[in-house]
């Protein structure tokens, strides 16, 4: 490995190199953690445009041609938000500078400064003692938003937007806690959810019954997500547990 690749990959900020043909041709550990991918095999040789933002935040289709990021020979920081493996938009903050004599793009990004903002008015207006340092408080607002998660996570009407609604904050703030942890508030319910239903599938339930009491209301989309999770269909957890 180069010592252009060695910086990159191991840089405290998310990295991300975009070669001449729009495929990401590196990506950094925190780069992956805040996007929610497993590692580099996620997503090096893969679409940069489709991997960071392949729809727009109401859902509608975001083309290739409008992207601000791939081709770009630098840029000073802009707005956008970024879709994660999980599907969630994370507002971010982000530019670019050529490298590679121009065949490359290296982009730079972290969470958007509103959202953090907001964070901070928070844990002050809840109070953090002085002692409490700035990265304590915030896990402590995590682990609450985290407990709203396990008291409510069986309401199939339950969402990220619920659980900012809940906190006294908005979604971007929420989403930008978890980004912190490399995950996000959709991702941790979806666990939640699928650990549950692993649990009353492993006491002998059925299949249907552990959906519906996990807080999934279609049947193919908690099977789906399940095999994903756990790499086996619903039917199939008594008798691995088991074995």
């Amino acid at each position: 490995m180069d010592l252009l690749a060695q910086v990159v990959r191991e840089a405290p900020v998310p990295l991300w190199v975009i070669d001449s043909h729009g495929l990401v041709a590196l990506a950094n550990r925190e780069a992956i953690r805040f996007l929610g991918y497993r590692g580099d095999d996620d997503v090096v040789g893969g679409p940069s445009h489709d991997l960071l933002h392949c729809r727009r935040p109401d859902g509608t289709p975001y083309p290739e041609h409008e992207c601000p990021i791939v081709g770009s020979a630098g840029s000073e920081p802009a707005t956008e938000c970024f879709i994660t493996r999980a599907g969630d938009t994370r507002p971010v903050r982000w530019s670019t500078r050529s490298i590679s004599d121009g065949h490359a793009t290296l982009l730079s990004f972290s969470p958007e400064p509103r959202a953090e903002a907001q964070i901070v008015r928070e844990l002050r207006r809840r109070g953090s003692g002085a002692r409490t340092s700035p990265a304590q408080a915030r896990a402590e607002l995590r682990e609450s938003l985290c407990r709203t998660i396990s008291t409510r996570f069986t309401d199939p009407q339950f969402t990220t937007a619920e659980l900012a609604a809940a906190a006294h904050l908005s979604v971007r703030s929420v989403q930008a806690l978890f980004a912190e942890t490399g995950t996000s508030p959709a991702a941790e319910i979806r666990r939640v959810r699928l650990e549950h239903a692993r649990e009353l599938l492993a006491r002998g339930h059925a299949v249907q019954t552990a959906c519906l009491a996990s807080g999934f209301l279609d049947p193919g989309t908690f099977a789906r997500a399940f095999r994903q999770r756990f790499g086996c269909a619903p039917s199939q957890v008594p008798a691995s547990l088991s074995a």
